[in-house]
């Protein structure tokens, strides 16, 4: 028994030695200045770590020791490795197994068969409400009860997170006014849904003014965050709700800052069809062909209907 407890003297003893030998080596061992503190540190930890742990920590540490050398004596292969800013641009193969049964809204509602036409009507809506916004209200008149009811289910859970959305936005630009950031996000939400006609009455009224002020407000801070297409959504919007007045004065404005967009032209001249203003129209359509605007289907079609 004497024998066994001088040999964990022993133990402890020579245990004890090799720490304060560690931390010493560690101490008074020279390193950069800014790698001095972190280094003692690490050896004061490992010190503690073998004082308190003979003799584990001295073969755990060792055997650790012995396994990094062996480690990183091995060179890395850095060939995949680019630290190039240049970016790159990946190409990834198309899901062809889930596009092929992408369809249209409207022809999802044209299906004759129930089943299938309630699979398609929940395969659109999943993969873009908002964009399936402007067909709902043509899914919620299907003779089909469930399919109306889900989709009348879907346009209340949009327009509801809608009205939050623009709401909190809303309070927040009243206490930055001058946070353009907020407004332009602020006015292409409202143009959006209110684009979509999925808001009535009051409700659009409401709305239609909060985007015309909130415009007004990013025209008078910094007139260059308005695009050819807000100047035309704004007239069309304000023009449905009767405020003709402003919505001419945004076609007027869309003229004379974005005269190189063609949306600002179709604005204008389904503004002036509108109100049935001839000169008007036929002044918008010769300051288009004097420009270098190039025409597509949409203005086509609004020269022939008016020139009928």
């Amino acid at each position: 028994m004497p024998y066994l407890e001088y040999l964990i003297i022993i133990i402890l003893v020579i245990n004890t030695v090799i720490a304060l030998v560690y931390l010493i080596y560690g101490l008074v061992r020279r390193r950069r200045a800014e790698q001095e503190r972190g280094h003692r540190g690490k050896y004061v930890m490992l010190a503690f770590v073998i004082l308190v742990t003979p003799p584990v920590g001295i073969c755990f540490l060792a055997f650790s020791h012995i396994l990094y050398k062996l480690g990183s004596g091995k060179e890395v292969d850095m060939s995949d490795v680019s630290f190039s800013r240049e970016r790159v641009k990946v190409d990834i193969a198309a899901d062809i197994g889930s596009e092929i049964n992408i369809v249209p809204m409207k022809e999802a509602l044209n299906v004759s068969d129930t089943a299938l036409r309630r699979r398609m009507l929940l395969d659109v809506l999943k993969r873009d409400t908002a964009k399936a916004m402007a067909t709902l209200s043509v899914a919620i008149e299907n003779p089909d009860s469930e399919t109306s009811h889900y989709a009348a289910s879907v346009m209340t859970d949009a327009l509801s997170e809608f009205r939050g959305t623009v709401q909190n936005m809303a309070e927040a630009l009243k206490k930055d006014p001058e946070d353009m950031d907020l407004a332009v996000s602020l006015l292409s939400s409202l143009l959006e849904v209110l684009g979509k006609g999925m808001l009535i009455g009051t409700e659009k009224s409401t709305y239609t003014h909060m985007a015309n002020d909130t415009a007004q407000s990013i025209y008078d801070n910094d007139v260059s965050l308005l695009k050819g297409a807000d100047y035309k959504r704004l007239a069309g919007l304000l023009t449905d709700i009767g405020v003709i007045s402003a919505a001419e004065e945004w076609v007027r404005r869309g003229m004379e800052q974005r005269p190189e967009s063609l949306d600002v032209y179709v604005g204008a001249m389904k503004y002036y069809y509108t109100i049935k203003n001839r000169d008007g129209f036929f002044e918008c359509l010769d300051r288009l062909k004097s420009s270098s605007v190039v025409l597509d289907n949409e203005a086509m079609q609004y020269m022939r209907l008016f020139r009928r």
